[in-house]
């Protein structure tokens, strides 16, 4: 085999082995980013927040709704959120009550009812 056709043989064999390391690679920090997004996701950062009842729903779930409401609240904020609450607790609408913002490291801000 001659010298020249011996180098091109060995830089394509050498492109080819850095083409799939590269490709495994991008696989792996595909995955590394979806557990970081998945991790942010995670840090949860509670703040209590007060609102007033604006209004109470049945719950449309498929499960127990007979159990549960849909109470909406609009906090001192001024904005308006939707949670959660058994009727059990007999909230009535234009009651003070006291909310429990979730703020989600990766901006996501979820209500729930204290």
């Amino acid at each position: 085999m001659r010298e020249e056709t011996r180098k091109r043989l060995d830089r394509t064999l050498l492109i080819e082995k850095l083409k799939k390391v590269g490709i495994g690679l991008a696989i792996i920090a595909g995955i590394g980013l979806a557990f970081g997004y998945e991790n942010l996701d995670m840090k949860v950062e509670n703040v209590e927040v007060a609102g007033t009842i604006t209004g109470i729903d049945p719950l449309v779930s498929k499960q127990n709704s007979a159990d549960g409401e849909t109470v909406h609240v609009k906090l001192d904020s001024g904005q308006l959120v939707n949670v959660l609450a058994l009727k059990s607790r007999q909230l009535h609408t234009g009651d003070h009550i006291q909310v429990t913002e979730h703020r989600h490291a990766t901006g996501r801000v979820t209500h729930s009812l204290k």
